[in-house]
């Protein structure tokens, strides 16, 4: 894919976003392939197929009533994204804010087919348990 894809990659960024800002988890999810799958975090267990990703993300609106994430950064190449965001969430009174970088790779039709997320699940682990 050339240049082309750059604007798929954009809208497919402009949708994961807005879907998490509205936690909606079955529009998160639609925003992938089919076969789509999101290693988040980098590390873990890819998670794979719009039922599954839908079901993630579900299970980290039920975890956090509050989390805000913020894209800050942006770049693209053909049908490839790269985004520095910041996030925040809250659960029972105890606040976590990080920073990260997620990559995507879209297909043809603008849905992403890999997404990845860097950042450290262990320190944001730490600064909750603190409180």
């Amino acid at each position: 894919m050339t240049d082309t894809g750059r604007p798929l990659a954009e809208a497919a960024v402009d949708r994961y976003f807005g879907a998490i800002a509205a936690r909606d988890a079955a529009a998160w999810a639609a925003n992938f392939a089919p076969d789509g799958q999101s290693e988040d975090p980098v590390g873990g267990e890819p998670v794979i197929g719009r039922k599954a990703l839908q079901d993630f993300q579900q299970s980290i609106f039920d975890a956090f009533p509050v989390m805000i994430l913020t894209p800050r950064s942006r770049y693209f190449g053909a049908n490839q994204a790269a985004v520095m965001w910041t996030c925040h969430v809250e659960v029972d009174a105890r606040i976590a804010d990080f920073d990260g970088v997620n990559t995507y790779e879209v297909d043809e039709e603008g849905r992403i087919t890999r997404q990845k997320a860097f950042w450290d699940m262990a320190s944001v682990q730490r600064r909750l348990a603190r409180g």
